[in-house]
């Protein structure tokens, strides 16, 4: 019983790991599309990238 526990302790520890890479990967992506997207020549406010749009918080999403 004690090395199936262990088994599977090591099993989730791996996934935790992996998932944890997983989202600081996509952040740090992310990160470097917000970082680049502020080239010279670039629109200040518009496209960043294909389907991505960037908007100022303090700017109303939508109009009721």
């Amino acid at each position: 019983m004690i090395r199936i526990d262990a088994a599977l302790t090591r099993r989730v520890t791996g996934a935790r790991l992996t998932a944890a890479a997983a989202v600081l990967g996509g952040t740090l992506a992310l990160a470097g599309l917000g970082a680049f997207g502020d080239l010279p020549g670039a629109p200040i406010d518009g496209d960043v990238g294909p389907g991505i749009m960037t908007v100022e918080l303090s700017q109303a999403v939508s109009t009721r």
